[in-house]
């Protein structure tokens, strides 16, 4: 079973890294508390509890790091959007309540002869 159905590949990474950087430096932690009840013959054992801590930390480090990158980076792991086409509006008329509508007087509409002349009278040059 998986941890994540749907997810990148970078959150698993970073929880990953997470995980074992944090088991490192816990179990690094209890096994220098255990050295400094019970010390040890010679102080080498000191430079490896101090790698594996270092090695923990940085581990820690990786992972936050991934997880941030794979967060910023999420939108591309999507799938991309389908754009829906946005039909135009019908444009709105404004009507103004204090004014009456009159029929237009019909020698304003007229500006020249061709024009008063009906469609099937007319020639084509």
């Amino acid at each position: 079973m998986w941890l994540f159905h749907q997810s990148s590949s970078a959150a698993r990474t970073a929880l990953i890294y997470i995980t074992v950087g944090a088991l490192v430096v816990i179990w690094t932690c209890v096994w220098f508390v255990y050295l400094r009840n019970n010390p040890p013959e010679s102080t080498a054992v000191y430079y490896l509890i101090g790698g594996l801590l270092v090695s923990g930390l940085a581990l820690l480090g990786i992972g936050f790091g991934i997880g941030r990158i794979g967060r910023a980076a999420r939108h591309a792991d999507m799938p991309p959007e389908v754009a829906t086409p946005v039909s135009p509006a019908a444009p709105a008329i404004p009507v103004t309540p204090d004014r009456t509508v009159t029929e237009p007087d019909a020698r304003a509409l007229v500006s020249s002869p061709q024009a008063a002349t009906p469609l099937r009278d007319r020639r084509i040059p």
